[in-house]
């Protein structure tokens, strides 16, 4: 009788077991650092999946273009079933009647044909200018995907940093919001001893609950943050994602170092410039495909046929005739209508703007790197300068704090020691992110850009 008991406490424990234990299989933790994200990201991102699928597709197209000196074998076979025999039209004297014209039904009413044919290209300018045009826009994919991996380092360490520096600022959020709940706690307390005003204890109130809408939307921020990433990353948005790098800066860091390289457009490894390059001379090799249309081009061609004609339909018992040849085809455009000399003058066209759009890209890129760099140095100066103010308010805070324990200040100075103590720090957060990001953007301005040197 104590068995069933028994029985259904441990069914109860086994269901509870598997309840709790099944929250722990929905998702998945990662813990990665930049490097390894830029690696997963290298694998899972969709975008540059999409890319890297282009590439091979260009590449197949080299394939194609290269197809056209390659011989052309096929073989056609036919069976017809004709109700009426053929009808031909000879001289009446050769038919022996009095027309000038005589028809005369001939062949069989089943008619087998089979021919295999052979063109193979003995010379072709056409040909030569596609192949070409289409290696150099296999070149062009390969550019777009090294410049796609380039931009996606680019998004995917500002978007690193931005959580890192999310979960930074909540970090002094959170001890500001511990400083200010104490000091409101020691306000009521000297409040209700009657030796604090309520005015001090109504305004640590407000700078708490401030504090919490602070917090509450940081938190909200650091998760948005952490979708962007998984995205860019190419993870479910269920998974648990855990930064280990740190927004800190050691000195001598590579951050602080100077470029001093000598940068001229020449130098550059930038992937959009190389892409525009390749842009123009592409439009150079179909101009150059166009203008082959006006020669002439040779063929080798040769066929074997068989046919057979009865008025049975029995295959087996058909008497096959061959009849085969070899020979050179040449076909010389002479007049198109124009259309040729029109497709000329739309590619000089084109050709020009491809180059003018050269000339602009090199200007913009001139244009970037200057204002990257003045970026760049104003964020050195704007980190050294809020690492002073940082050291200065916590001495300035602690002054404060002191003063008041001692009744020599008020309350209104020591929060205001406060708040500029967490603004000052948050700040200086915001220096740090401000001087990593303005040095990635130069190392991809100048082409630099890799997982080897963030």
């Amino acid at each position: 009788l104590k068995i069933f008991p028994m029985k259904s406490k441990i069914i109860k424990l086994v269901f509870i077991l598997l309840v709790f234990t099944s929250g722990f299989t929905t998702t998945a933790q990662k813990s990665v650092s930049l490097e390894e994200a830029i690696v997963l990201a290298s694998q899972g991102n969709r975008s540059l999946k999409i890319q890297k699928l282009e590439e091979l597709r260009a590449q197949q197209a080299v394939k194609e273009a290269k197809s056209a000196w390659l011989p052309n074998i096929s073989i056609n076979g036919n069976l017809s079933r004709y109700f009426d025999r053929q009808i031909i039209f000879l001289p009446g004297s050769f038919a022996k009647t009095n027309k000038d014209v005589q028809e005369v039904r001939v062949g069989g009413l089943y008619q087998y044909n089979t021919v295999a044919a052979f063109n193979q290209k003995l010379f072709s300018r056409n040909a030569n200018q596609n192949i070409k045009a289409t290696l150099v826009e296999a070149k062009i994919e390969q550019e777009i995907t090294a410049d796609l991996e380039s931009r996606l380092i680019e998004d995917l360490t500002r978007t690193y940093y931005q959580v890192l520096l999310a979960q930074n600022q909540l970090i002094l959020l959170k001890k500001s919001l511990q400083r200010n709940e104490k000091a409101l706690t020691d306000a009521k307390a000297l409040f209700l001893q009657g030796n604090g005003l309520k005015m001090d204890t109504l305004r640590s109130y407000i700078a708490v609950e401030n504090l919490k809408i602070s917090v509450s939307h940081q938190v909200n921020s650091i998760e948005i943050s952490k979708d962007q990433l998984k995205q860019l990353i190419g993870l479910d948005l269920k998974d648990d994602l855990e930064l280990v790098d740190s927004l800190h800066l050691e000195e001598n860091c590579d951050e602080l170092k100077v470029f001093d390289d000598e940068v001229t457009i020449e130098n550059l490894n930038r992937h959009d410039l190389s892409i525009q390059k390749l842009i123009v001379e592409l439009e150079e090799k179909r101009l150059s495909a166009i203008r082959a249309n006006k020669y002439p081009e040779i063929s080798l061609i040769g066929q074997y046929q068989l046919q057979s004609q009865s008025d049975e339909a029995k295959f087996n018992s058909q008497t096959w005739h061959p009849t085969s040849f070899m020979g050179i085809n040449v076909s010389i455009p002479i007049f198109s209508g124009g259309k040729t000399s029109s497709q000329v003058k739309q590619g000089l066209i084109k050709l020009e703007q491809e180059k003018i759009k050269m000339e602009d890209l090199n200007a913009l890129v001139r244009l970037e790197i200057a204002t990257i760099m003045n970026n760049w140095n104003n964020a050195k100066l704007q980190y050294e300068a809020q690492k002073s103010t940082v050291e200065a308010a916590e001495v300035n805070f602690a002054i404060n704090t002191q003063r008041y324990s001692n009744g020599i200040g008020s309350k209104l100075e020591v929060t205001d020691a406060e708040l500029a103590l967490t603004t000052a720090q948050i700040t200086y957060l915001h220096s740090i992110y401000n001087l990593k990001i303005s040095r990635m953007e130069l190392q991809r301005a100048l082409g630099r850009l890799n997982s080897e040197n963030l």
